[in-house]
């Protein structure tokens, strides 16, 4: 049986398991009692080596809890907690991939509620627009470990070297290319966006506009007409000569921007990245380049636009005998000042706002990443659908954006083919 008939036929368990019966009865224990707790996670050989070391101390300070650890690599991973979880076997505490929560728990009832263990898990570490991401039907699934966003990255270097500041506002950054190109020469560029960061440009003007994500209930949040604006916004960057076309990005072949010639020496002055890569970006630039963080620009509508997404959670099998001590165990995890300085970054900047007030004590975190990350949480939009990331789904609107970039489509009908493409997938895959 291959993979994906495995996982439809996990699926399906899953749904009649949930289906039929009762979620087993929670044992009820004192502190004498003897317990052990499962804990499910992926990585490498940095994460696992932290987190049973964090876990030990979990045990130490909880004489009467063995908390037993079960990871591995990512490769099957996920396939693997499938058919755990349709044969009532997975661990009591799961990292998850936070798309997950769609896959085990389209109604809520999959997972633990943790809103009924707020007496264990501070929630209020948590801002709640993240916590938002992770609620199905009035239940929260899982807690953000951590969040990831896009951020405005922009090379103060060469900006000082056109005498300008860093700008703030769509506006400032094209009167920064007529500038540049004056004093600094034609190749020189105040922004960049390969495919990918020219559809985040558009849905970042859509959302800030229209305050509404891409998708809402299964389907595109917006018309035609405001995508063919929001197509139009990114056509008139490309023809003033505010960012390189797709054509002009590629003359240097097909190359990460950390790897583009023009992003090394200065000649691309600024882009909207993962905050997460931020000191790939940085350092990937030449002796004497000075990259910052920038301010989001707000020039396009009154709402919060930043691209965010949970990077990744942790949930509680409601199927667990033990869920308060779960619960103390995740909130152990993710607040305790000694196992937050154990497990560090491993798996990126913590979302819990006393983990990251302790790493920072500690000097454990970079601070322009943690400037970057702290832009992300501030500016965060409405989240993405559990979908948008989908393989399938990334490869037909590349193909649309190409399009658009080469133009071999009119931005009229690249907004009907947007939503076309876009409704009929989350049609075929709800």
């Amino acid at each position: 049986m291959n993979l994906k008939k495995l996982f439809i036929l996990s699926l399906s368990t899953i749904a009649l398991f949930g289906a039929c019966g009762k979620t087993e009865e929670k044992a009820t224990t004192s502190s004498d009692d003897k317990i052990v707790l499962r804990v499910s996670w992926w990585g490498g050989e940095d994460r696992h080596k932290k987190t049973v070391e964090a876990l030990k101390l979990f045990e130490q300070k909880y004489p009467n809890i063995t908390v037993k650890a079960e990871y591995g690599g990512w490769q099957g991973w996920q396939e693997k907690i499938t058919t755990q979880m349709a044969g009532g076997m997975a661990a009591d505490l799961m990292q998850i991939n936070w798309n997950w929560i769609n896959i085990f728990s389209k109604d809520g009832n999959g997972l633990y509620d943790l809103n009924s263990l707020s007496s264990d898990i501070d929630l209020s570490q948590y801002e709640q627009i993240l916590l938002d991401q992770c609620i199905v039907d009035g239940k929260l699934n899982a807690i953000p470990y951590g969040v990831a966003g896009r951020v405005f990255l922009y090379n103060k270097t060469t900006y000082d070297k056109a005498g300008l500041k860093v700008p703030s506002s769509f506006e400032e950054i094209k009167e920064a290319g007529k500038v540049m190109k004056e004093k600094l020469g034609a190749d020189y560029f105040p922004f960049e966006a390969d495919y990918y960061g020219a559809l985040l440009l558009m849905l970042y003007k859509l959302e800030q506009e229209t305050g509404k994500p891409f998708i809402v209930d299964n389907k595109v949040a917006y018309t035609e007409a405001q995508i063919k604006d929001a197509a139009d916004f990114y056509l008139d960057l490309v023809n003033t000569k505010t960012i390189p076309s797709l054509a002009d990005r590629a003359a240097a072949g097909n190359v990460q921007l950390d790897q583009h010639p023009s992003w090394i020496i200065g000649k691309f002055g600024g882009t909207y990245e993962w905050d997460s890569a931020s000191l790939k970006w940085r350092d990937s630039l030449q002796d004497g380049e000075e990259l910052v963080v920038g301010d989001y620009p707000t020039d396009l509508g009154p709402y919060n636009s930043g691209f965010t997404k949970v990077s990744m959670a942790l949930a509680i099998n409601k199927n667990t005998k033990y869920p308060k001590e779960t619960a103390q165990l995740l909130n152990f995890l993710v607040s305790d000042e000694e196992a937050v300085k154990i497990l560090d970054v491993s798996r990126g900047i913590p979302a819990n706002k006393k983990a990251v007030a302790t790493l920072e004590k500690a000097n454990l975190l970079d601070p322009f990443m943690l400037e970057a990350n702290n832009k992300v949480i501030s500016f965060a939009g409405k989240g993405i659908h559990p979908l948008f990331e989908h393989k399938q789904l990334h490869t037909e609107l590349k193909d649309l954006v190409d399009n658009l970039g080469y133009n071999q489509i009119s931005s009229e009908e690249f907004a009907k083919k947007i939503i076309e493409t876009t409704n009929n997938f989350l049609e075929a895959n709800k």
